[in-house]
């Protein structure tokens, strides 16, 4: 597993602060939370950040000073800017102002996700979650059933003693949890993982979905962002 990428969040209100802190810390970032532009700058003296999340529901007497000194501070002013709005007519005048991305509430996990993937370099680029679902190997390997441990809306993981070659392309056929319509379609192994000495990692291969249906993409986008976000809040207490 990579490093997480340090983030900086800049969010006036405990529920935000509580929300941005927990997701971002599930999509595998490491978030510093601060109150105030002000606190931000001392923490980047001496931390180092990927880039910085703004929550830019505040008045407009305080958004223009704080937008000036995020891209005139010396500590702050070459790391990737991310702000969040309610108000979609501020994108354009913000993103004119030197924001690098700016993002309507509520968010959007995947395009969430995607932006941060672009600006800071993270690898993968559509969010994951540990699941364990029976997965019918229809064609391809000798094993019928393998477990899947995580999934995306890009591939999963399938845990075996007996990964096959990269390249391989197996014949799936599976349910997601509490959802009674299967899902049936092919996929790659891009990467495979045998078993080792120190037990760090489920020996197995990751599986690259290919030539999906929109209504499957849509699903197990759903899926994967309800599984993640779905016990968070944010915009019900603004």
């Amino acid at each position: 597993m990579s490093e997480k990428h340090s983030v900086l969040i800049i969010c006036h209100s405990a529920a935000g602060q509580m929300y941005l802190g927990v997701l971002l810390n599930r999509i595998w970032y490491s978030p510093i939370l601060v109150r105030t532009v002000e606190e931000g700058i001392r923490f980047a003296q001496r931390t180092e950040f990927s880039l910085i999340l703004f929550d830019g529901d505040i008045p407009q007497t305080e958004l223009q000073p704080a937008l000036a000194l995020l891209r005139t501070d010396p500590a702050l002013k070459e790391l990737p800017l991310v702000v969040f709005i309610s108000d979609s007519s501020l994108q354009e005048s913000l993103v004119n102002q030197g924001c690098s991305a700016v993002l309507v509430k509520p968010l959007d996990l995947t395009i969430l996700y995607g932006v941060l993937h672009r600006l800071s370099g993270q690898p993968r680029n559509a969010p994951r979650i540990a699941v364990k679902i029976k997965v019918e190997i229809l064609e391809g390997t000798p094993e019928k059933t393998l477990t899947c441990v995580n999934i995306s809306e890009g591939g999963m993981y399938l845990r075996t003693m007996n990964p096959l070659p990269e390249g391989t392309c197996l014949h799936l056929k599976f349910n997601l949890p509490h959802d009674n319509q299967s899902i049936d379609l092919i996929a790659e192994v891009v990467r495979t993982l045998k078993l080792d000495g120190q037990l760090t990692s489920d020996p197995g291969m990751g599986l690259h979905f290919i030539d999906m249906q929109e209504d499957v993409l849509i699903r197990i986008r759903n899926f994967v962002e309800w599984e993640m976000t779905g016990d968070l809040e944010w915009e019900a207490t603004l």
